[in-house]
Order: structure tokens, then C-alpha cells, then sequence
């Protein structure tokens, strides 16, 4: 009678025990399932157009955490990170929280935070080769207190300054260290007069603004004449030749990256990122 009835718990034991690793099974199967779910990719195009793989720049992911939907963006042919954000809603529209953006050499762009499409915090930008290029401590977007950028050279190109919760007071400097322009801001827009000069320090414009707009400015040369033609002084910026003269300097420019192979016939696309100085110069190509 012992036998039996030990023989007879043992066997609704193993019962129990076989419905409880069916059930933990099935737990982790869907648990497994829930986290693919709450997961999705997808691929970009030069101009972040969805398309194709066999197209695509970019390639995106995009999951779901108990803090938000991170999303992680990484250069197709460099095979590095792009982007790292948090964001509020599957759809990536709104930040909240961590956003880090890279070059495709592996150098960060910009290093900081955003909650609801607004700096928060400090932000620090950098230029492509490493160089810091901005940083400022910002509440609901605004600059709390002092701002301050840098030319890739290494030079201080501009600081901001805090007077007071309305006013800021923002100098410049070229490349080599000379300055540039002086002037005040009011609630972040250009206010009262402000000063620019040439390289070679001679007044080049004062300008008085109101809410940001001109209202008057005055044009001197580099031996401190006043310009009476101003009609060459406020244009678009524009290449020396033309768009003719442009593509021949890009196509003298660009060079392949090493071991690259087209995998389709379709077609390549180049991003160039480069900053025109005030005598037309392509410069930080």
C-alpha cells in the first residue's frame, strides 16, 4: 500500500513538474515573440527616403524600452552608428531624452539631450575631425548661461554671453583669431547696433536691427571708406565660375572610398558638407 501510493504521488509529481516546464516554455516563447513584436527595422536612402536595401544609406532600427523607443540609425557603407535617440513615440517625432549623432568616420556630431524637440542640458557639437565646435547649457531650448563655438582650427569662433534673462551679448572671430562682429540679442534676436569687420580689423558694416530684421547698415572697405555701392555686398553665396567651375572642383575632389563595390546598377550618391568664407572660399570640405 506504501509503494502504491508513493508510486502514485511521484507520477502526479512529474504530471505537475512537465505542465510547469510546458507552461515555462511557452512563457519565454512569447516573451521572446514580444520582444521581436516591440522591434522593427527599416532601410533609407541618401535623402532618408525610404527604399530598398539594395539602395539604402542608412539602415534604422527602431525598440521599445521601458523608457521610450530607441532608436539606432548606422551608415550603410561605413558600417558604424549614425544616430542613438530616445523618443516618446514609436513614430521617432518627438525626443525625450539621450540624442547622439556621429560621423561616418566614427567621431560624434552632437552629444546631448532633447525633450520634446528642445535642447536640454549641456550640448556639445563637434567638428569632423574631432575638434569641438559648440557648447552651451540649455533649459526648455533657451541658453541659460554662456555659449561658446570653436573653428575646426581649433580658434574660438563665437561666444554668447548672459547679461540678463532677455539679453545676451554675442562676439565673433575669424579663423585666425581676429575679430569679427559684436552685438547684442533680445530674446535671441539680433537688437541695436552691431558691428563686423575685415580681417584686417578696419570696420567692414555697422547694422542696426529691431527684432532681429535691419533697419539701416552702413558698408565700409578694408581701408575704412564708406562703400557708396553696396550691390556686391549682400548676394548668395556662389562658387567662383559658376555650377560648371563647381562640378569640375568636385569631380578634381572626391576620391572612392577604399574596397568599394556596386552591387547593382542603380546609382551612387555623395553628400559633401563644406562652409563658404566671406571672400567665397570652400572651406571645412
Amino acid at each position: 500500500c506504501r509503494k502504491f501510493l508513493f508510486l502514485y504521488f511521484l507520477n502526479i509529481f512529474k504530471k505537475q513538474l512537465y505542465c510547469m516546464k510546458i507552461f515555462q516554455l511557452t512563457f519565454l516563447l512569447l516573451a521572446c515573440y514580444s520582444c521581436i513584436a516591440q522591434k522593427t527595422e527599416a532601410y533609407y536612402d541618401f535623402y532618408w527616403k525610404p527604399c530598398p536595401a539594395e539602395n539604402a544609406s542608412y539602415y534604422s532600427t527602431v525598440e521599445k524600452t521601458d523608457s521610450g523607443w530607441l532608436r539606432h540609425d548606422y551608415y550603410i557603407q561605413a558600417r558604424r552608428l549614425q544616430m542613438q535617440a530616445l523618443y516618446k513615440d514609436e513614430a521617432c517625432d518627438i525626443p525625450n531624452g539621450n540624442c547622439n549623432y556621429y560621423y561616418a568616420n566614427g567621431i560624434p556630431s552632437s552629444i546631448g539631450k532633447m525633450i520634446g524637440r528642445k535642447q536640454e542640458g549641456i550640448c556639445v557639437s563637434y567638428h569632423y575631425n574631432g575638434m569641438i565646435s559648440d557648447s552651451a547649457l540649455f533649459h526648455n531650448g533657451e541658453i541659460v548661461s554662456n555659449r561658446f563655438r570653436w573653428h575646426s582650427n581649433g580658434y574660438m569662433s563665437d561666444s554668447i554671453a548672459r547679461v540678463n534673462d532677455s539679453m545676451h551679448v554675442q562676439v565673433g572671430w575669424f579663423d585666425d583669431g581676429s575679430p569679427a562682429y559684436a552685438g547684442y540679442l533680445l530674446y535671441g534676436k539680433q537688437t541695436g547696433k552691431w558691428k563686423y569687420f575685415h580681417r584686417n580689423g578696419q570696420l567692414s558694416s555697422t547694422e542696426l536691427y529691431k527684432e532681429g530684421k535691419v533697419i539701416n547698415v552702413e558698408y565700409f572697405d578694408e581701408n575704412a571708406a564708406k562703400l557708396t555701392d553696396t550691390s556686391g555686398v549682400n548676394r548668395e553665396a556662389q562658387f567662383k565660375g559658376g555650377e560648371t567651375a563647381w562640378r569640375k572642383y568636385l569631380e578634381k575632389k572626391l576620391h572612392w572610398p577604399v574596397n568599394l563595390q556596386f552591387k547593382t546598377s542603380g546609382y551612387v550618391t555623395i553628400g559633401v558638407s563644406f562652409v563658404i568664407d566671406e571672400n567665397g572660399k570652400v572651406t571645412d570640405a
